[in-house]
């Protein structure tokens, strides 16, 4: 069962199939067959690789800015909390997993919602959060297990679909479109930035002084921004602490490699989605063209970075200022604190951020980060105490989906169970 959840859990296996399967209804020579699937493979593994610099930098970052301002709560982090309870709740998840999808392209083929969900390492993570949820309130694993595979499925197809609405201002084409498991933040930042934003000053076009015009290379921007937040945070921390980390290394010159590191690691992403979009769409014509007609493939929002690039490094900002208000106030209004989730202030935040530029300008990017900064914290919180039967201390659920559709859970099955 864990193997099945690994195998699934990859995205670039799910996509290199699919371009492979893809390619073959079309009768493509065997030439392009292995030229698109070896490259639709490349570019993706290239934006997992990317990924995972950026999360290597960004962890570090988090640890950093905890101990230099003394802090003390509860984590999100989904891969931690799955990695805690795989023994508990993975059987029932790998089951979800797998009928969810068929529910999936079920609707995909016979309804309107034609997005065929690719993040399934995403649908793991709600797989594990609904059977914690169902159980945690004395539900049995096999009402979990239908519930779950039933609503997920549904989820799967509807909520890319609505979201491509859109997600087709800022990619220009609704040949793709958006699975992500935030898609409800993105969902509220887009209404947001219409009623509230000002489309006349896109945040890709605000005008900076010759001086500052290096601020208009993405690269340099990201560079700097992280930068800032890592020469800033290490100011706070104890001279023991530095020492651990930078490993006899000079100060600013880690300082200087980190940044670098963070910067590249967002270029290499780029350069995978680029290289991933360019392959997946056409082959996905094939597959969609046998398993759903008119299908389109709903894929991670990292899709995205480099189409608003200034967007990103905005949404992050405002996003993690969002979190760190929430962590000043929840103490007063008994909840407990949430330790930022720096991974997911920047993917989400600069997602959210995107959406709300497209529909608001620079006002509705503002507005729409830092509403999902909110909703990163007061979310977990909300939903902390309907996990606590797995036994797992100080991580919890990350994401707006999950955490959304959990509290749905809690205020409804839970009044009558």
């Amino acid at each position: 069962m864990d193997y099945l959840l690994r195998l699934f859990g990859t995205p670039a296996i799910i996509i290199a199939f699919i371009a492979f399967i893809g390619l073959c209804l079309q009768k493509s020579k065997v030439s392009t067959i292995i030229r698109g699937t070896v490259l639709a493979f490349v570019g993706f593994v290239l934006i997992k690789t990317g990924g995972g610099i950026l999360g290597g930098v960004l962890t570090m970052f988090s640890d950093l800015f905890t101990h230099a301002f003394g802090l003390r709560g509860v984590v999100p982090s989904n891969e931690a909390i799955m990695a805690l309870t795989i023994d508990k709740l993975g059987r029932p998840a790998a089951i979800i997993l797998f009928f969810a999808m068929i529910v999936n392209i079920l609707l995909a083929r016979y309804t309107r919602f034609k997005s065929i969900y690719l993040s399934l390492h995403l649908i793991v993570f709600m797989a594990f959060s609904v059977t914690a949820a169902l159980t945690g309130l004395g539900y049995s694993e096999l009402f979990a297990v239908i519930f779950g595979s039933v609503v997920i499925g549904t989820y799967m197809a509807v909520f890319p679909t609505i979201l491509s609405r859109f997600s087709r201002k800022v990619i220009g084409h609704n040949e793709y479109c958006i699975a992500h498991a935030a898609s409800t933040s993105y969902l509220a930042a887009s209404y947001l930035g219409k009623w509230f934003g000002n489309t006349s000053v896109d945040v890709e076009h605000v005008n900076v002084s010759d001086k500052f015009s290096f601020l208009k290379n993405p690269d340099v921007a990201t560079f700097l921004t992280m930068f800032f937040l890592l020469g800033i945070s290490s100011l706070f921390a104890s001279n023991e602490y530095l020492d651990v980390l930078l490993k006899k290394q000079p100060y600013l010159i880690w300082l200087l490699e980190r940044s670098a590191t963070f910067a590249g690691g967002l270029y290499i992403a780029k350069k995978g989605v680029v290289l991933f979009a360019e392959e997946i769409v056409p082959a996905f014509r094939g597959f969609s063209h046998v398993v759903a007609p008119g299908a389109i493939p709903a894929v991670d929002p990292m899709v995205l970075f480099e189409k608003s690039p200034n967007a990103v490094l905005i949404g992050f900002l405002v996003s993690f200022f969002a979190e760190l208000i929430c962590i000043a106030i929840f103490p007063a209004i008994g909840l407990p604190i949430i330790i930022p989730g720096i991974l997911a202030s920047f993917t989400c935040g600069g997602t959210a951020a995107i959406f709300g530029n497209a529909t608001g300008g620079l006002r509705g990017a503002i507005i729409a980060s830092f509403v999902n900064g909110l909703l990163l914290c007061f979310l977990p919180a909300m939903v902390l105490p309907l996990f606590s039967h797995l036994g797992v201390d100080g991580v919890t659920f990350a994401d707006p989906d999950f955490t959304i559709l959990s509290t749905f859970i809690k205020y409804t099955f839970g009044l009558v169970h």
